[in-house]
């Protein structure tokens, strides 16, 4: 079957309008009139009064395999699994109806081995379209899917009192960013049937450290940049963004020593002209930590508010909706300048990085404050809603979003909220123990393997024990053995 039929021929049905049909319809359950007077009266054929009115109609051509019952059905499931962090792909799709296809008994003709095949994966998308739709998935790390609501509960109590008569613009969020030295795969034209088109193009893993920090209001606050390396020189900091200030460490990220160098001369001189209570919101990163650097904060009413361990990506605004923009945009600044004059480079120089983040800054200017206003407002900062976060949770979506747990089978939500949060009943590892054997003494995992293997063949041999040199093996033989129950004395 081809992967697009086109049928050679298709009979045209007439359209009838839809009030027309409705009036007939009701003057015909009302009165005494037969199907026939009314289709006399109005001009339409009796059978297509009889299916309007039955509600009994099928569409022209083929059928599906499954009843659109047991597809809804499905396409239930396939979104509850999805919504809980496990999605099925279309091979999954394929082998979950040819399983209900052989337990309901049904052999399909159409399907080779009761299989469906690619066709049928598209025409289920199709038909289900405005349910289900093929997307590409971004991997979870497991300890950000233990994330659980109670978490979130607890932390937006706390946040709520944190943040009581605080305005926005006295609620700084504060993450660090790197922009790298990669600007990834971009399609191209090429000669029809090349498998593996290329694009002389310097790339490499490289990349910059940035802090960023941005106000509820709106207000983006100065870069701090932070480059791999001893010493810091002039040309690394020239014809940067305007209040941008420069860093370096030995291995290119932050730490305690550079953490506390932004907050002395870009979050607190952001505070200066500011009054009553300060926030800043960021990671409870070790780095981030510093007794002094608490106090000295605290005698300018500046307090840290810190976010769940592994929630970042619900409740970290910058995360939410802010460095998306700002790593496409990027990628397209470093391909064109990759293009031109920095084609013979091999990796971005620490004296051209200031440029480009400058034109990076310059390139989202119109959208900077939609998008930090965006990002408060969908990690329940601003307003304050938790229901932001917690929608995006599984289990808890609201509104159209949200499935009917009882139409469920209880033991699929049960196994899911297991593979998502745990069980709680993890055991703690063993501690490691040491084995005590002679240099040059190998040991094995199932000694008790190793000394039946040595009976079995004793056994075995004890029967063609017939002369002088039988017996020297046999001996042999015995002497294994003793090793063997040494070993098996050793994991004892």
């Amino acid at each position: 079957m081809p992967r697009v039929y086109k049928p050679g021929g298709t009979k045209h049905y007439k359209k009838y309008d839809e009030l027309t049909m409705q009036v007939a319809l009701n003057e015909y359950n009302n009165s005494n009139l037969s199907l026939g007077n009314i289709s006399a009266k109005y001009d339409i054929p009796k059978s297509v009064l009889q299916r309007h009115n039955t509600r009994f109609m099928k569409k022209p051509g083929g059928q599906p395999v499954l009843s659109a019952e047991a597809e809804e059905y499905i396409v239930k499931n396939l979104n509850h699994c999805a919504e809980w962090g496990y999605p099925l792909d279309t091979y999954d799709l394929r082998v979950l109806v040819k399983g209900y296809l052989d337990r309901s008994g049904i052999t399909e003709k159409r399907f080779r081995d009761n299989k469906p095949g690619p066709d049928f994966v598209k025409s289920f998308l199709q038909r289900n379209e405005n349910k289900i739709s093929l997307r590409i998935s971004q991997n979870l790390k497991r300890s950000r899917a233990s994330l659980s609501p109670q978490i979130i509960e607890e932390y937006f109590i706390e946040l709520e009192k944190s943040l009581e008569g605080v305005p926005m613009c006295n609620v700084v969020n504060y993450d660090e960013t790197n922009l790298s030295d990669d600007p990834g795969r971009r399609k191209v034209i090429t000669k029809r049937g090349t498998k593996y088109p290329e694009r002389v193009l310097n790339r490499s893993k490289g990349s910059t450290s940035i802090m960023m920090a941005a106000a509820g209001d709106g207000t983006l606050l100065p870069c701090y940049v932070v480059y791999k390396a001893k010493n810091l020189y002039k040309s690394w900091v020239q014809n940067g963004p305007k209040g941008c200030r420069y860093n370096c460490t030995t291995s290119g990220w932050f730490d305690s020593i550079t953490f506390e160098d932004w907050v002395r001369t870009v979050a607190l001189p952001y505070f200066n002209n500011k009054d009553g209570k300060k926030i800043l919101i960021g990671d409870n990163l070790s780095c981030h930590l510093s007794l002094d650097l608490i106090n000295e904060c605290k005698e300018q009413n500046v307090h840290f508010i810190f976010l769940p361990p592994n929630s970042t990506h619900l409740t970290q605004p910058l995360d939410v909706a802010f460095f998306r923009a700002i790593e496409g945009a990027w990628r397209d600044i470093l391909f064109q300048w990759k293009k031109t004059d920095g084609r013979t480079l091999p990796t971005i120089s620490k004296s051209v990085f200031p440029t480009l983040l400058k034109k990076l800054l310059n390139c989202i200017s119109n959208q900077t404050k939609s998008n930090i206003l965006s990002a408060f407002m969908k990690s329940g900062i601003s307003p304050l809603n938790k229901i932001k976060v917690l929608e995006r949770l599984p289990g808890n979506a609201c509104g159209e979003q949200s499935f009917d747990r009882d139409a469920l089978d209880e033991t699929e939500v049960t196994m899911l909220e297991e593979m998502r949060y745990g069980t709680g009943n993890n055991k703690p590892c063993n501690k490691r123990k040491k084995i005590e054997i002679e240099p040059g003494q190998s040991v094995c995992t199932d000694a008790e393997v190793i000394l039946s293997t040595a009976n079995n063949s004793d056994q075995e041999e004890s029967s063609f024990l017939n002369n002088e040199s039988d017996l020297v093996e046999n001996l042999q033989l015995s002497e294994r053995i003793s090793a063997s129950s040494t070993i098996l004395r050793l994991f004892r």
